[in-house]
């Protein structure tokens, strides 16, 4: 990802625009738990940083399904096993699951800021003003594609861009 837009503190903001969501999927997830599947919608990637005080992750926002094992083992300790089986509904039994729209968006979250691209950004400012009717991220912006002059700098764009 080339990033192109930065929004300060933007990872906060971006969790507690989810939050809803995430409780519509924890609802799904009880309701289809005895079918042995799992809809994961977040997926992170975490880097380390060549500075060791950064976090850096990437965050996908998807649907991505697990089919969900116990394994009980010989000392009676009973493990779980994950197996990733894509990103369609594997069976068509199954309910579908509440409508993701942050599906497609993903970001590089680096400590509470996050980096992405114009696309995701715009789409998480028609999220955030159809939820809250503003964009919770206004103010917060900094477009990575101009000159910066008069701001701070930021150590962590030179290693992501």
């Amino acid at each position: 990802m080339r990033a192109k837009i930065a929004v300060v503190d933007g990872y906060p903001l971006l969790m507690n625009l989810y939050e809803p969501y995430k409780h519509k999927i924890n609802e799904y997830n009880m309701l289809i738990k005895d079918s042995g599947y799992y809809l994961k919608p977040l997926h992170f990637v975490y880097i380390k940083s060549p500075k060791k005080f950064l976090s850096i992750r990437y965050v996908y926002f998807g649907r991505y399904w697990y089919r969900v094992y116990k394994i009980t083992s010989s000392r009676s300790k009973s493990k779980i096993r994950w197996i990733y089986v894509g990103k369609e509904k594997p069976d068509p039994t199954l309910p579908d699951p509440p409508l993701n729209p942050f599906e497609g968006i993903y970001v590089l979250a680096v400590g509470s800021d996050i980096l992405l691209s114009e696309k995701s950004y715009k789409a998480l400012a028609r999220i955030s003003e159809s939820f809250h009717g503003v964009n919770v991220f206004e103010g917060k912006v900094v477009d990575l594609t101009k000159q910066q002059e008069e701001s701070e700098p930021q150590d962590f764009w030179p290693l992501i861009i």
